[in-house]
């Protein structure tokens, strides 16, 4: 199995976008791939398709229902908050072991090309024991960790580095992404990395649709898989 774990710096990096372009690319060149959201908050029930799970699924072609998106989400939170702190709220119980023993099990039975998207950053906690890094580590995925052009992403960015090679997890690449159209433009964000870092990094600009997705994710699908 090949696949990447979907991480980013911090909240609102475009992860859920990227994973979904990519999904489609990998499906127009007939490879289609399984993604997986082990955990989602912050989500209306009215407009599930509109939920990190729902994008992944019906970037996978497949139906969006409370069903699918159980398929490829272990538990589901509606409150605006993280999903261990929304857990705790709702009174459930969040137990890491079982949530590692469904992904991985997802992904044995796969078997093909697969994403694993992480709520927030890379050190954002899962469970109330856990972090994304924690799961990265133990599914033993190479990150492909996502940043946006903002004042102190660059110390972010080389801090979220540092903290995922002690760990042994190998990052297959950089993706600056530009979330919103006023956001800083990824080119000089690129630039500024390109002097700390060897890393391959790539680019994500502003989408107005699918055709200025297909633009990076052509290569960015050939460069990971």
């Amino acid at each position: 199995m090949s696949g990447v774990f979907v991480t980013a710096i911090g909240t609102d990096c475009g992860k859920t976008h990227v994973s979904a372009a990519l999904l489609r690319e990998l499906a127009r060149r007939g490879h289609p791939a399984l993604a997986l959201k082990p955990l989602m908050s912050g989500y209306s029930p009215e407009k599930l398709d509109q939920s990190d799970s729902g994008r992944l699924l019906l970037a996978m072609g497949r139906p969006v229902t409370a069903e699918t998106v159980s398929d490829i989400c272990w538990k589901s939170f509606t409150e605006w908050s993280a999903p261990n702190v929304a857990a705790r709220r709702a009174g459930v119980a969040l137990d890491y072991a079982e949530m590692l023993a469904w992904a991985r099990g997802k992904l044995d039975t796969h078997g093909g090309v697969a994403l694993v998207e992480g709520a927030g950053g890379v050190m954002s906690p899962l469970t109330d024991t856990h972090t994304n890094l924690d799961l990265m580590e133990d599914l033993r995925l190479p990150a492909l960790l996502m940043v946006s052009n903002y004042l102190g992403a660059v110390s972010h960015t080389l801090t979220a580095l540092e903290v995922l090679w002690s760990r042994e997890v190998d990052v297959a690449a950089i993706m600056v992404t530009q979330s919103l159209p006023n956001a800083g433009l990824a080119a000089s964000m690129i630039e500024e990395l390109g002097r700390w870092t060897r890393l391959p990094i790539l680019e994500a600009g502003f989408s107005r649709g699918p055709e200025d997705d297909a633009r990076w994710a052509g290569p960015m699908v050939e460069r990971l898989f």
